[in-house]
């Protein structure tokens, strides 16, 4: 039996799933426990939203949710039982237009610190699967972006579609969807692949170039 929690970890909202691998997925959502979020919205540095991190999981080892509007399916296990943690592996490189230096730099600090925080709290040791190979796993086909959107909408579309068509995502004041569910949903796409992948979740290295002579 595993119990999966898989992080989504941004420097501006975590996302976070917890799925039972034992359960095959099905129209009413029973192998998906919990589809949250972490966000940051008054913390000024990486440490406050350290912090933040680690209350959240901390209230989620013991079920005490933070969060009124998460969305909650099987309540029948703890979520001390989770077994398994898996984080999607941080940006490797540069993407024209949406990174730099700085921003990767940042972002795998907090991916690391993240890690830390969720090993201590649930003495386990996290692994790592990068987005595309989650994607792949999880039978999600990409159009470029100039032609089917943004990858998170693509994503989240499929999910809409299939996984997670039984999720009745909470609205915002203005009748519109919460943008966390894009992050909890990325969220579900790294857990669910590693219930597809097995024990050992590998991260595809990119091949070195042959040096010119």
């Amino acid at each position: 039996m595993s119990m999966i929690l898989g992080l989504d970890v941004s420097t501006s909202c975590i996302g976070v799933c917890v799925v039972d691998s034992t359960i095959e997925p099905d129209q009413m959502g029973s192998h998906i426990m919990l589809l949250d979020r972490i966000e940051f919205p008054k913390c000024e540095t990486l440490w406050e939203k350290a912090d933040v991190t680690g209350v959240y999981l901390s209230a989620l080892k013991i079920g005490a949710n933070r969060n009124r509007d998460y969305v909650k399916f099987n309540s029948e296990r703890k979520f001390s039982d989770i077994d398994r943690i898996i984080v999607e592996e941080p940006l490797m490189g540069f993407r024209t237009g949406m990174s730099s230096a700085q921003t990767i730099t940042q972002l795998m600090r907090f991916n690391g610190i993240t890690s830390y925080i969720a090993r201590n709290i649930f003495e386990i040791e996290p692994e790592y699967i990068s987005s595309s190979h989650a994607r792949k796993l999880c039978g999600i086909k990409l159009q470029k972006t100039a032609a089917g959107g943004p990858q998170k909408e693509q994503v989240f579309t499929h999910m809409q579609a299939n996984d997670l068509s039984c999720i009745t995502w909470p609205l915002k004041k203005s009748g519109k969807m919460v943008e966390w569910s894009r992050d909890a949903c990325d969220a579900y796409v790294i857990a669910r692949a590693a219930s597809v992948e097995g024990i050992v979740v590998p991260v595809k290295k990119t091949k070195k170039r042959k040096k010119s002579i």
